[in-house]
């Protein structure tokens, strides 16, 4: 009887404090499946908002998918949290925050593949256009994570985008292909140009 009791004691002890579907805000917790108005009210707005929409599982219907990223310092873990029609879907992590002076330094190996929207931005501002699609693409094997509610496919619906971004008569454009908030590829353009 012992044994089992300390058996117990033990795995309680050992499990995680929170789960990965639990986000802390001061003192506050949001867990996934709240609502988006439900986050608002325990986190406060983000610092980056990114929404997209994508079709759904019924024919002609347009869902909305929402990626809201929340930067607290380099102290601490960049925290991307994805709604789906209002409700928080999943809670992921970007690497580590970094302060938001509002210094851009776009250098030439500075956008990198799988680099975040929120990074980019804030490491290179606006684009000068953006383009947007909505297409099906194959599934990455690597990319996929494994959630036991989920049904696999071959296939996904993704939110393409292509941003262009001028530098000026003295360098060239930079063109870069996102899918879904992510970066997936980056390629030089034509000469850029001076804004009168």
């Amino acid at each position: 009887m012992r044994i089992l009791l300390l058996a117990a004691v033990l795995m309680v002890s050992a499990a995680p404090a929170f789960a990965v579907d639990t986000l802390r805000c001061g003192s506050r917790l949001a867990n996934v499946d709240m609502t988006a108005a439900e986050v608002l009210a325990v986190c406060g707005e983000p610092d980056y908002r990114d929404v997209w929409r994508v079709p759904g599982a019924a024919p002609g219907y347009l869902g909305a998918v929402e990626e809201w990223t929340y930067n607290r310092g380099s102290s601490q873990l960049l925290r991307v949290l994805r709604f789906r029609n209002g409700r928080l879907q999943r809670i992921d992590a970007d690497g580590y925050g970094f302060a938001d002076d509002g210094a851009r330094d776009c250098a030439q190996l500075g956008i990198q593949r799988g680099m975040s929207k929120y990074r980019l931005v804030a490491q290179c501002g606006e684009p000068v256009t953006k383009t947007i699609d909505v297409v099906r693409a194959p599934v990455e094997r690597h990319s996929r994570v494994y959630d036991p509610r989920a049904t696999y496919e071959a296939w996904e619906t993704v939110y393409r985008e292509e941003w262009v971004y001028n530098f000026g008569a003295a360098r060239f454009m930079r063109i870069v292909h996102l899918d879904n908030g992510r970066v997936t590829d980056v390629e030089f353009g034509g000469r850029g140009f001076d804004v009168r």
